[in-house]
């Protein structure tokens, strides 16, 4: 029995994670509002997490598993309110009042994203996502908009009334936005959600412009230019048509970087290294063989010298934006960072990565000082999967390996058991079996294995409670040549 709910989880993931990664793909989705609010609530929840003691952290684990059980059903709507019974449960501060329930459960969402500066007037949509009630009685929502400085560039205060709202605040500066929607009751204020838009100027010919440069890029382009630029095209006109991405991209930022790489004739003329120690960096990283992967990652502010690789690999559902914006609100990357690190998440879908570690770490190497001796692998559940695997695949690549959540099949080849690994599962973690099997099977092929079972955590949270042993860990795995 408990080999068949296994399988049937696993094949629920692979399912929900292929539908996933098509809708990022095909641009405009319902499927990925729904995503993009699970990933809201669910960090907002891992924040609240962070600051609870060991007994208030206790009582978000039944409802933690709910939510887990029904995005496995597609009961997405159920997922978002069981991550807000979780939120509820760890946050400081009073229960929740019936208005707040009402004004937390709605899903908000703006269009456009992206519009020519000129533009004027946006739709902001209010909708109750698992809670068919009324909003509260009386109340009036307050819409303000923040340039990325926060300067305050206009507002507004209109009744509640449901459905959506028509808002014309004039021509909005050229940039990256940020849109804070409040819900006011009496003399409360009600936070509902913020949502990022972007404005930028002359967008149809800039957008044009870069489709074009897609035809015309020199034979010795960097192939993981010509990919960034093309999907970065794809996304930017998505969000002009409408499109409700699964995050907030900085759509202007975007679009400035793109034109920076056409600018640069496909060279590795060090734009992309530079960019990333400021921001987060989406790429696309491909090979002239062919295989690509879109991946999101953060150099380190200041670091001398080649740097080590930390892969974060997401379980099933997940995108290359997981472990930055949930998986502990992105502490992962933090912590990475930090450490002078090179911090890189790719994507995978039903059938794996575009390209493995190999292919990643050679396109990386066209725009960064790799230390190829300094490789580690952290994955969660599908992840842990895959990690298993690019370690039988390309052991003398990986310094370290961490499996969270799940397992994988371990290889018999002796450089593969000179990888240590670092296993840990949640005691009421679904995926505890799995990890169990593979700490096993790896102490009988002769590997250095650490394993921990982390008590009154489930199958999300086991990454997040787990870090601070992965990065404990890692910092202890010695050079190669020490």
């Amino acid at each position: 029995m408990a080999t068949t709910v296994r399988r049937a989880v696993r094949r629920a993931w692979l399912a929900v994670g292929s539908l996933m990664v098509l809708a990022a793909a095909s641009g405009p989705a319902h499927g990925q509002e729904l995503r993009a609010e699970l990933g809201r609530r669910l960090a907002r929840f891992e924040r609240a997490w962070e600051e609870a003691d060991p007994a208030t952290r206790a009582r978000a684990v039944a409802p933690m598993e709910e939510a887990v059980r029904s995005f496995f059903a597609l009961q997405l709507g159920n997922a978002a309110q069981r991550l807000d019974e979780a939120w509820y449960a760890v946050r400081a501060g009073a229960p929740p009042s019936d208005d707040e329930r009402r004004a937390v459960a709605a899903a908000v969402s703006v269009v456009p994203k992206l519009a020519d500066a000129s533009a004027a007037g946006l739709t902001v949509a209010l909708a109750p996502l698992y809670d068919r009630a009324d909003p509260p009685a009386g109340a009036r929502l307050h819409l303000a908009i923040t340039t990325a400085g926060g300067e305050a560039v206009a507002a507004v205060e209109r009744a509640w009334t449901g459905g959506e709202i028509a808002w014309d605040p004039g021509p909005l500066p050229d940039g990256d936005l940020t849109l804070a929607v409040e819900c006011l009751v009496g003399d409360r204020r009600i936070p509902c959600a913020t949502r990022g838009l972007s404005r930028a100027t002359r967008l149809a010919d800039r957008l044009a412009a870069l489709a074009e440069a897609g035809s015309t890029w020199p034979a010795a382009a960097d192939p993981t230019v010509r990919a960034t630029v093309a999907q970065t095209t794809t996304l930017l006109t998505a969000l002009a048509d409408g499109g409700q991405p699964e995050t907030d991209y900085p759509a202007a930022r975007l679009l400035t970087f793109a034109e920076g790489l056409v600018a640069g004739g496909g060279t590795a003329d060090g734009r992309i290294a530079t960019v990333a120690r400021d921001h987060d960096v989406w790429l696309t990283l491909a090979q002239a063989g062919g295989g690509q992967v879109p991946v999101r990652l953060r150099a380190p502010p200041t670091a001398d010298g080649a740097l080590p690789v930390l892969f974060l690999l997401h379980g099933a559902g997940g995108s290359e934006n997981m472990f930055f914006e949930t998986c502990g609100a992105g502490r992962a990357v933090r912590l990475g960072t930090e450490r002078g690190w090179l911090v890189v998440a790719p994507r995978q879908g039903m059938f794996g990565l575009g390209l493995d570690v190999d292919g990643m770490l050679a396109a990386l190497a066209v725009h960064f000082p790799i230390d190829r001796t300094r490789v580690f692998l952290v994955g969660h559940s599908m992840g842990a999967v895959q990690t298993s695997r690019q370690v039988a695949k390309h052991p003398g690549l990986v310094a370290a390996a961490v499996g969270l959540g799940g397992g994988g099949t371990v290889s018999k080849d002796e450089a593969a058991r000179r990888v240590p690994w670092f296993i840990a599962a949640g005691a009421r973690d679904f995926g505890k079996r799995g990890a169990e099997a593979l700490a096993t099977q790896l102490t009988a092929a002769g590997s250095t294995v650490t394993y921990r079972e982390i008590p009154d955590v489930e199958h999300m949270v086991i990454v997040q409670a787990a870090l601070d042993q992965v990065f404990s860990f890692l910092d202890g795995i010695p050079r190669r040549g020490d």
